[in-house]
C-alpha cells in the first residue's frame, strides 16, 4: 500500500457502508462487503508486480493478472502508477486494464515498462 492514510480511509468507508446496509438487511450487507472488497481490493491490499522480457505479472491478495508485451495496446502513465490496456480504445464496459503501482522506484519502473512496450503502443 503506497499511502496508508488512503488505505485507512478506504477501510473506514467500506466498514461504514457495510454496517449501514447490514443494519437494513444482513444478506445485502454481506453482498456489499464482497462487492466492495472485490472492486477495491487492488487498492487496499498489498500488490506485487514482476516485469520480465515476456510480460508483466500483477499479484494481488484477491486476484492475479498477466499481460504479455504483445497484449499491451495502450499505456497511460501517472505520477504514482500506470495503467496498461489490452485494447487501443478504452471501454467503459468491463475491466480491460492492469493498474501498476510504482512505489519508491518510480523512475526505474517507468523506464523498464517503456523499454518493453512494442513499437506503435499508444501512450
Amino acid at each position: 500500500m503506497l499511502q496508508p492514510w488512503k488505505g485507512a480511509f478506504a477501510w473506514l468507508a467500506i466498514a461504514g457502508t457495510v454496517i449501514m446496509i447490514f443494519d437494513v438487511n444482513a444478506i445485502a450487507g454481506i453482498g456489499s462487503l464482497v462487492f466492495l472488497l472485490s472492486t477495491l481490493g487492488t487498492f487496499i491490499f498489498p500488490s506485487t508486480f514482476t516485469i520480465d522480457s515476456e510480460g508483466i505479472h500483477a499479484k494481488h491478495t484477491i486476484s492475479a493478472k498477466y499481460y504479455t508485451w504483445e497484449q499491451v495496446r495502450m499505456a497511460k502513465f501517472f505520477s504514482d502508477s500506470c495503467t496498461l490496456f489490452s485494447r487501443k480504445k478504452v471501454s467503459l464496459l468491463g475491466s480491460n486494464g492492469m493498474r501498476v503501482f510504482f512505489g519508491k522506484q518510480a523512475e526505474d519502473v517507468i523506464s523498464t515498462i517503456k523499454s518493453h512496450l512494442l513499437e506503435g503502443t499508444a501512450t
